[in-house]
């Protein structure tokens, strides 16, 4: 987060979440599905993990020029970034670098999720060229976990990054993101050093999966602000989700995006929340934490 107001607006988000109201005060980001599909299959993902899946998604692979300029066109002036992400590798669209000039001349922040494995060649200086703020690439903080995870040689991802290092303007920042699981937890320690003077800022996520049978504390995520626009059009408040079986709350080929905010669909899923009446999917997810790793939402009291 950049701006003043959006700190304003994410706080009183969260005041909403703690009052227990069925509203959020206004959206502060927003995530594009440029493609559902991915060229990798890791252990931790949705196309590696479908014994998880009793619902499989028939959206798109890509998201088609309408959807993506409906979304970008119709998002609300709270809205501070825009992120490229979701259940797929956004560098598999033909068209990403044209998508992130696109949302950066609308005057957003743009963020692009990455795998980092395509990073090479024209499609490299395409990004570099693009307008994009901040590229975050996914990884394992060690070489066996990200063939064993991954299925990708961790030195020739390093090497995709330093020579984008090279090339790219003092504008875009390079982060990484990594999924914290039980056999990464206790080498997250070595990242800093071992990609120091490369990436700036590393975030850690901890691996959500959909097998739980518990009813878990309440989640914070439907109030965060985050409306993420799946390659179908359907628009959903939690991102987590999206691989298993979204929770829609609208679908912008048939409604504006702030009727979607502000209809009843949404309201009823936060008051649902409220009531501790959550959607299957929502009972089934847990995430992977330790005494190091901590819950991402805190709890409702």
């Amino acid at each position: 987060m950049q701006k003043p107001s959006t700190y304003l607006n994410e706080t009183l988000n969260t005041l909403y979440y703690f009052g227990k109201k069925p509203r959020i005060h206004n959206p502060i980001s927003m995530i594009i599905e440029p493609v559902y599909g991915c060229n990798l299959h890791c252990s931790y993902c949705w196309n590696a993990i479908r014994h998880y899946f009793e619902h499989k998604s028939k959206r798109p692979h890509l998201m088609s020029e309408e959807i993506f300029k409906k979304a970008i066109d119709q998002a609300p002036r709270s809205v501070e970034s825009i992120s490229f992400a979701l259940i797929g590798e956004p560098l598999l669209h033909p068209e990403i670098h044209n998508m992130i000039n696109y949302v950066s001349g609308k005057g957003f922040r743009t963020i692009l999720y990455t795998n980092g494995t395509l990073l090479k060649g024209d499609k490299m200086s395409q990004i570099a060229e693009s307008g994009l703020n901040v590229i975050s690439i996914s990884t394992e903080p060690d070489s066996f976990n990200s063939q064993k995870h991954r299925g990708v040689n961790l030195e020739k991802l390093k090497e995709n990054v330093i020579n984008l290092s090279k090339i790219k303007p003092d504008s875009l920042e390079i982060k990484l993101s990594v999924v914290v699981h039980h056999d990464n937890y206790d080498k997250i320690h070595k990242l800093r050093d071992d990609w120091n003077g490369i990436v700036k800022n590393i975030k850690v996520i901890p691996m959500s999966k959909y097998n739980g049978t518990s009813h878990p504390e309440n989640c914070m995520e439907p109030w965060r602000g985050c409306l993420s626009v799946l390659t179908s059009g359907e628009i959903t408040p939690c991102c987590i989700s999206a691989g298993y079986k979204s929770i829609p709350i609208g679908n912008i080929q048939n409604e504006s995006l702030n009727d979607i905010i502000k209809g009843k669909q949404y309201k009823m899923l936060l008051q649902n929340f409220i009531n501790g009446n959550k959607p299957d999917v929502c009972i089934r997810c847990t995430e992977f934490c330790s005494s190091k790793i901590p819950l991402r939402v805190p709890k409702m009291k």
